[in-house]
């Protein structure tokens, strides 16, 4: 799933009109229709393919070149990029006139940005519609096979976190990251003509609050009931407020329980930066109003010390952990501990089986909607 918790919304681009030098990426025009994507970030070098010619466009000098179909690989020179040996600028963007590029041997629509990095490394950034960037969400963050009124509930929920977090990496050049930092966007081969058919029934249409763009989190299933926001993040989000979630129970792994050895629980709290030593015991101090663990105590031979259930769950691993929602079950002298738990994901916002569970009870897209977020508007996005 992805649901991303801390996310992401959807953005434009001042860059110039192809054939403008411009210097570098300023920010989001408002209303525009783009997104841009961080695909790779960081990498010392990378590839970019294409089955037909292109247009390249180094930013910093204006030069522009018509290139063959083949493929590039570009990594980082001093103050630059180098494409398959040939310098160019900082950042030099990549038009395609028929057919899609790929990248990391993935397809994406669209245009492709490289830039080089502070720390000279490369970035890809994938440049495109909105609703094609959802093309690639949709069906990467929910199964395909569910039932419509979830699709769209889903579609919507992702088109409103996109447009809600526009900008928000703006320092590196683009709006939302192709993961979980934000939701999971796979391209071309993350697209199904199920999920298509859900973003373009609700074309334009985002959550509103107050009459600006909601914070539309998501979460694969809430263990029985969903989490204000403020229990998990730390802030208020009016709309982000926790409701009872009966329709989720049907979801695989819905309860769930994890043994592992204190010696592993200690050397990844000691990689997250923690210095206890000689952990012998866990226990929950504190827990939220839907029973998620908001604080741990432990004891070592290094003494006790106390953990926030989210940042516990985050160096333990997520996808181990499958969630807060848990008891903790352990004997002196076991050198280990079991927790027992409900749930998958932070806990926030809409419960992806939740609302595949009020689609198939008759509820359509926008009840689900409004029951998961709070005092929500549908409607084209402003």
């Amino acid at each position: 799933m992805r649901a991303s918790g801390g996310l992401a919304v959807l953005l434009v681009v001042l860059l110039f009109a192809f054939g403008a030098p411009a210097r570098a990426w300023q920010g989001t025009a408002p209303g525009a229709d783009l997104v841009r994507v961080g695909l790779l970030l960081g990498q010392e070098s990378l590839a970019v393919a294409c089955a037909g010619p292109f247009d390249l466009l180094d930013v910093e000098s204006g030069r522009r070149e018509t290139m063959e179909a083949g493929r590039l690989t570009a990594r980082a020179a001093a103050g630059g990029l180098e494409l398959n040996g040939v310098a160019y600028g900082a950042l030099v963007r990549l038009m395609p006139r028929a057919a899609q590029f790929q990248v990391g041997g993935r397809p994406y629509r669209g245009l492709i940005e490289l830039r080089r990095t502070p720390v000279g490394r490369v970035t890809a950034i994938n440049e495109l519609d909105l609703e094609e960037y959802l093309y690639g969400v949709v069906r990467s963050e929910m199964d395909p096979r569910w039932p419509p009124e979830a699709l769209r509930a889903q579609a919507i929920a992702a088109r409103s976190l996109a447009v809600h977090s526009a900008g928000r990496f703006a320092a590196e050049g683009y709006d939302v990251r192709a993961t979980t930092d934000s939701q999971v966007y796979g391209g071309v081969a993350a697209e199904d003509a199920r999920t298509t058919t859900a973003v373009d029934a609700t074309r334009g249409l985002v959550l509103l609050h107050n009459g600006r763009p909601a914070l539309a989190v998501f979460h694969a299933d809430s263990g029985g009931a969903t989490e204000s926001s403020e229990y998990v993040w730390g802030s208020v989000t009016p709309h982000l407020r926790g409701v009872p979630d009966p329709f989720s129970r049907d979801a695989p792994g819905h309860e769930w329980t994890l043994r592992l050895e204190l010696a592993v629980i200690e050397a990844r709290l000691q990689r997250a930066g923690r210095s206890l030593t000689g952990i012998n015991r866990l226990e929950v101090a504190s827990t939220s109003p839907s029973g998620r663990v908001m604080v741990l105590r432990l004891a070592s031979a290094s003494g006790a010390g106390e953990i926030r259930g989210t940042e516990f769950r985050a160096a333990v691993g997520t996808s181990v952990l499958r969630s807060t929602l848990f008891a903790v079950r352990s004997s002196p002298g076991e050198g280990s501990v079991e927790f027992a738990g409900r749930g998958f994901g932070h806990g926030v916002g809409m419960s992806q089986w939740g609302a595949r569970g009020m689609a198939l009870a008759g509820h359509d897209y926008t009840a689900i909607l409004k029951y998961f977020y709070t005092g929500v508007a549908i409607a084209a996005r402003p």
